[in-house]
């Protein structure tokens, strides 16, 4: 006899797995295997003879069919937790926007630093936020804030060359790499993205709402040691960029070169 499981009975299993802990299934099999030899025991009792014997014998092999199913329970619960985590570990794009998300992004950013460290090229890294997203959302509900979020990412990504790279950073954050790019160049994409972006309102529903992001820049240069150097840079940039009123662009530390001098390379 075949027996077949459609999908929601499947997802619902999954899901009451996901609830409980391992040692909550493993204790639930403890005193179904208990309460059996319990039952058998006494109803063994009440026979008498013979019958106590039978009656242990069937609440032994109930409580072992109990073992041996919660221990098929707690498999099946860790394999769906360990394909979660897989499945998060491998995931490269956030749900909403479509674009890198910051783990594949940073992968992507290391590798890039890491040429312009070697070959002395140029580099720049956008930090952006859009500004009062949570205040958006408070007021005029998530969808609405996820929508505009939507639209200024549209409306980043109009902006960049095709080797340039564009991640949801995290919350209200956008994160942009642009290779082959001085400081000058940085300011001046960033400040495309900035007036691109504020170009017109965003209609939701009846009402205009206005977009704006703050930007921070940070440029490579033989200070930094590493990507999370640049990014913290960047961080500060942008955070005084949100000090400063919103709506606009600040920068990190531009380190002064002599005419054609380059990035000092890495070992």
């Amino acid at each position: 006899m075949t027996v077949e499981i459609d999908a929601s009975t499947l997802t619902g299993l999954v899901r009451a797995l996901e609830r409980r802990s391992t040692r909550f299934w493993a204790g639930c099999a403890v005193g179904v295997a208990a309460a059996a030899v319990a039952a058998a025991t006494g109803l063994g009792a009440l026979a008498g003879g013979r019958g106590w014997a039978i009656a242990l014998s069937v609440s032994l092999a109930f409580a072992l069919a109990a073992l041996v199913l919660a221990g098929i329970v707690i498999r099946l619960a860790r394999t769906v937790a360990d394909a979660r985590a897989r499945q998060a570990l491998d995931a490269v794009d956030d749900d909403l926007t479509g674009l890198s998300n910051r783990r594949h992004f940073l992968a992507l950013v290391e590798r890039e630093f890491a040429r312009c460290r070697r070959y002395g090229d140029d580099g720049a890294l956008l930090l952006i936020d859009a500004d009062h997203l949570r205040r958006i959302n408070e007021h005029l509900g998530q969808l609405c804030g996820d929508a505009l979020l939507l639209e200024v990412t549209k409306r980043v990504g109009a902006t960049l060359r095709q080797p340039d790279l564009l991640a949801r950073f995290g919350g209200a954050e956008l994160a942009v790499f642009l290779p082959n790019t001085d400081p000058l160049g940085a300011l001046d994409a960033a400040e495309r993205i900035r007036q691109q972006v504020a170009s017109s309102p965003y209609q939701w529903q009846q009402t205009h709402v206005v977009a704006t992001v703050s930007i921070g820049v940070s440029t490579v240069h033989q200070g930094q040691l590493s990507v999370d150097t640049m990014v913290h840079e960047a961080e500060q940039a942008l955070e005084a960029a949100k000090e400063a009123g919103r709506n606009c662009v600040r920068t990190g530390p531009i380190k002064p070169r002599k005419n054609g001098e380059r990035v000092a390379s890495g070992q």
